[in-house]
């Protein structure tokens, strides 16, 4: 018996809760960066390298697209109590339970896929929705969750299909969410600015 894929999809899942549950942005674009190369893994177990490695490269573009944007604001992000990061962590282990509820009658939908790879996949669009949820608020959060629940659904829909079309296609939505995603943070953080010298006292 081989451990591998287990201890892969074990690995995205952690990093997953890690980003769910983080508030500072720097470790948020680490752990999709982590998550994006799990997957890829997740994905090489139905396709070859070659097209797996596409799912890899775009997250890290999707990352670096994020980081870019975000590191050009001056303002801190406000901290957060530690509560919320507790219930999110609480939450992120509530989807890896659930996944694990949601394997098994779905292996009979989809017998040729690995129970970890079915399971990290789940996992992935659970806490990818959870996060966009639970951080509505912030735009660089959303999108990553997004990004998140992409991630899970390119392992799942590698099982059903195996094309160098969808492959690309697939990369170019998570690039093109990446650059929408770019384009709000900065956004917001302009409105914000304008928001607040109207509130300066004159």
């Amino acid at each position: 018996m081989t451990y591998g894929p287990d201890l892969v999809a074990g690995f995205v899942f952690v990093a997953g809760v890690l980003m769910l549950a983080g508030g500072d942005w720097r470790w948020l674009l680490l752990d999709l960066a982590l998550v994006y190369a799990g997957a890829a893994a997740l994905v090489a177990l139905a396709w070859p390298w070659s097209l797996a490695a596409t799912v890899v490269v775009s997250g890290w573009m999707a990352a670096s697209v994020l980081g870019i944007s975000q590191r050009s604001l001056e303002a801190p992000l406000p901290a957060e109590r530690l509560s919320a990061k507790a219930l999110r962590l609480l939450m992120g282990l509530l989807a890896g339970l659930l996944a694990a509820v949601f394997v098994p009658p779905m292996t009979r939908w989809l017998p040729e896929m690995n129970p970890s790879q079915l399971w990290g996949s789940v996992a992935l669009m659970l806490l990818g929705l959870w996060q966009v949820g639970l951080r509505s608020t912030r735009p660089l959060w959303v999108v990553s969750g997004l990004l998140t629940v992409l991630a899970g659904f390119e392992v799942l829909y590698a099982v059903l299909e195996q094309s160098l079309l969808l492959a690309g296609l697939l990369a170019l939505v998570v690039v093109a969410l990446a650059l929408a995603g770019s384009y709000l943070v900065l956004q917001q953080a302009a409105e914000e600015e304008i928001v607040g010298e109207e509130e300066l006292p004159l």
